[in-house]
């Protein structure tokens, strides 16, 4: 399982390419304010996707040349268990 800030990273990029986004990846700035991270930590977040081969990133400079290699891995967090329960049986 990934850790937080690079799911969401994740998360982000294979969700943000559409027809209203002319199928393009978000750049630098945009991925700052979608993921509350600074540069220093996007950067990291990138480099730990493409070491774990989540993702392809030839030109390091700019975002448009990421590619998502894996995303049926992502596992969804077990669900809360709710005090239902608890409420229901007085």
């Amino acid at each position: 399982m990934l850790p937080d800030r690079e799911r969401k990273l994740l998360r982000i990029l294979i969700n943000y390419p559409s027809p209203v986004h002319k199928s393009r990846m978000p750049n630098f700035n945009r991925l700052e304010i979608m993921t509350g991270l600074r540069m220093s930590d996007l950067l990291k977040g990138l480099r730990y996707l493409e070491e774990h081969g989540y993702i392809v990133w030839p030109d390091k400079s700019a975002t448009e040349g990421i590619e998502i290699i894996k995303n049926e891995v992502l596992e969804k967090s077990p669900p809360k268990p709710n005090n239902l329960e608890y409420w229901m049986s007085y």
